[in-house]
């Protein structure tokens, strides 16, 4: 078996649920979710499927959702030194991926803080912070600091207002968390993030959304408008002017393999994205049995893939290390 690295786990610890809940008296969570910090049964699921290491990053984005700045920030700094913790506790097993829910110069310098002092391997952000897309200009010092860095930045999809019935049978995280995803990532490449930062890193979470599915719909989508502008008045007014087909910019996103198991939709992704930018990836401890499950899964659908050994272990682990080393 080679070897395995989980590119995208979630975790808390018991002290960050602890001041959080307390001394900063967040309510947006029911009960005591321990499953999210117990370790020792974490290290066991690992053992039991042969996962060498996890990617470690903060579990529920959405606390962060019309927080006050200022909170916003103290909160995140207790995060990663929290999630740093945990890898310096536990260094064969934790890679720590820190956290950084909005864009200022007091976040730029947490940014700072946990790839230049903690050494953490990547930044997580969100697909949109409270409403706004990534490409909008608050964002843009990140993405440079990050291209200069070479830190990737893994993006975990966010809620957002839509119907107010979404999220009856829970459809605005089960569909809507991976179309979120999706335009996040088209908004960094019809935004011309990705035209002004050519060597900018992001990893997106469950398998890239709807992107690898649609991928000759994107190519044709932009051809059409490139060949009747006439038509598309909206389009060229805000898209930013690109050098390169639109397609290419959406191959260079890295993917996960988060999609529950399925290998018709891994083999989608890895027939999309460019070479080596496919990753493993559980979004463990979510789903049935603790996150067992999905681990259990997926590490099948990853076999059942119909491409060469080489290429598997390079999914497995060798895709990961090449993007954080």
């Amino acid at each position: 078996m080679p070897e395995i690295v989980d590119g995208y786990t979630h975790i808390l610890t018991e002290h960050f649920f602890e001041k959080l809940t307390d001394e900063f008296g967040f309510q947006g969570l029911s009960g005591r979710p321990e499953f999210l910090w117990d370790v020792e049964q974490r290290k066991q699921d690992m053992a039991d499927y042969g996962v060498d290491k996890q990617i470690i990053t903060l579990a529920l984005p959405t606390m962060f959702q019309g927080m006050d700045h200022d909170l916003a920030l103290e909160i995140t700094r207790l995060a990663n030194d929290e999630i740093r913790r945990l890898a310096d506790e536990h260094p064969d097993s934790f890679i720590p991926v820190a956290t950084l829910p909005m864009v200022s110069e007091a976040f730029l310098a947490e940014f700072d803080r946990c790839v230049g002092d903690l050494d953490m391997a990547g930044v997580q952000i969100f697909s949109n912070v409270d409403g706004r897309p990534l490409d909008d200009e608050q964002f843009w010092p990140l993405f440079e600091e990050a291209e200069a860095t070479d830190t990737p930045l893994w993006i975990h999809p966010q809620l957002w207002e839509w119907y107010d019935w979404a999220s009856e049978y829970m459809e605005h995280r089960l569909f809507g968390w991976p179309f979120d995803t999706t335009l996040a990532l088209s908004r960094l490449v019809f935004g011309g993030v990705m035209e002004a930062y050519p060597d900018l890193k992001i990893v997106s979470h469950h398998g890239g959304g709807m992107v690898p599915f649609y991928g000759r719909r994107i190519e044709m989508f932009y051809q059409q408008r490139q060949a009747y502008p006439e038509n598309y008045p909206g389009f060229h007014e805000n898209a930013a002017s690109l050098s390169q087909p639109a397609e290419e910019y959406f191959k260079k996103f890295y993917a996960d393999t988060a999609v529950s198991g399925s290998t018709p939709a891994l083999e989608c992704a890895d027939s999309f994205f460019n070479d080596g930018n496919v990753v493993f990836g559980t979004d463990y401890p979510f789903s049935p049995e603790r996150g067992r499950r999905t681990v259990d899964v997926t590490i099948d659908a990853v076999e059942r893939m119909d491409v060469d050994s080489d290429t598997r272990a390079d999914i497995f682990a060798n895709n990961l290390y090449d993007l954080i080393e």
